[in-house]
């Protein structure tokens, strides 16, 4: 299970089964669901155990199966599944099912997994051994259906605010010019990245004027829960288009570290707005609504 966990782990860093890059974010907060903050990942050693916890209820309900049936006769008998311990000629995978024996008891029982109006899935169970998490405000923006993968997995990264930027490199000890490259005023930060650096103000304040909305970007989180003027598809649409606008801070900025080129803010805007039209119309099966028909035509 461990050399599962890592393969997955070097896959997420360095699109590679073997180690290449140290993780941005810790691998526990990849395995939590997006509305925790995390990718939804399933963490292998917990879903095997909830995958035996499978087999648990089979035995602790006596459910009609070969299986069942040979467990119950050769080793059990007529010991409870609560206090059967497993003998020295057991199989290592019987002997594996009653170690998760000792772990589910209690979930059983509080979960009402033995009453036969409610079954045991593994679904469940991997919650259950996962335990109450608390949940983000910024999954919705994040995870917008409209946004492409990789703007979605940029924005998720600087939401827990683990870009490498310039101030996290010199922490690392990374000889290197802690001024933003964009706008070469200010030290680059993820705060300064996306709410002060002269060029993302520029981009956005643009962004929100062919939208005709009025929204400071520390707010948009707040506004997406709390606004109800907009159209769903608009209130979407608005949404991946500030998710489009990070990923592109953040590319853009790699342009200018690299090649001293910064593409002007008007071209930008313009060309995320035009992928994005392209995009609702290639995703939306049914035409969008008077509405949102002529929204679309003015921006």
């Amino acid at each position: 299970m461990n050399r599962i966990n890592s393969i997955c782990r070097n896959f997420l860093c360095g699109a590679s089964s073997d180690y290449k890059n140290p993780p941005n974010i810790n691998w526990d907060i990849c395995c939590m669901t997006k509305d925790e903050g995390g990718l939804g990942i399933k963490e292998a050693k917990i879903w095997n155990k909830a995958l035996l916890g499978k087999y648990v209820w089979w035995l602790a309900n006596k459910k009609d199966h070969f299986w069942v049936r040979w467990v119950n006769h050769v080793y059990m008998k007529d010991t409870s599944w609560t206090d059967y311990m497993a003998s020295s000629d057991c199989s290592w995978s019987l002997k594996k099912i009653v170690l998760i024996m000792s772990i589910f008891k209690q979930a059983y029982v509080s979960n009402n997994w033995l009453n036969s109006s409610k079954e045991y899935s593994v679904k469940a169970g991997y919650d259950w051994l996962r335990g109450p998490q608390p949940k983000v405000e910024w999954s919705y923006v994040c995870w917008n259906h409209l946004n492409l993968p990789k703007t979605s997995f940029i924005c998720w990264e600087f939401m827990h605010k683990r870009l490498p930027t310039r101030d996290r490199l010199l922490r690392m000890g990374c000889p290197i010019d802690p001024v933003c490259s964009t706008c070469c005023q200010a030290p680059e930060t993820h705060s300064h990245l996306v709410y002060e650096c002269a060029y993302a103000i520029e981009c956005f304040k643009l962004l929100h004027c062919r939208q005709h909305i009025c929204l400071r970007v520390q707010e948009l989180v707040h506004w997406f829960s709390t606004v109800r003027r907009p159209t769903k598809l608009q209130k979407r649409f608005i949404g991946a288009c500030h998710v489009a606008v990070i990923y592109w801070l953040w590319r853009i900025r790699n342009e200018a570290k690299m090649n001293a080129v910064v593409r002007r803010p008007e071209v930008l805007v313009s060309q995320i707005l035009h992928d994005m039209k392209a995009r609702v119309l290639a995703l939306n099966n049914a035409p969008p609504l008077p509405r949102d028909q002529a929204w679309f035509q003015n921006l």
